[in-house]
């Protein structure tokens, strides 16, 4: 089901009041989230896309690397 952009909209700032009031949220985000407001939708969506062809690359490594079982020689 489509819903209508002020919807959408709604239902996501929801989503952004809750991730800013949890504590289980770093503060990294929650910077980041409040510097997303009113951030040229175009500028966002292109900076969204270098940090997840950026950031993740380097995460999802360092995650592989912690779990890769020990080698004992």
């Amino acid at each position: 089901m489509k819903h209508e952009p002020e919807t959408v909209i709604a239902i996501t700032n929801t989503r952004i009041r809750h991730l800013l009031e949890s504590p289980h949220v770093s503060d990294w985000l929650k910077t980041a989230l409040r510097a997303a407001d009113g951030h040229d939708p175009i500028t966002l969506q292109n900076e969204i896309e270098i940090l997840r062809h950026v950031i993740a690359p380097i995460s999802q490594t360092s995650i592989a690397v912690t779990m890769a079982p020990i080698s004992i020689k």
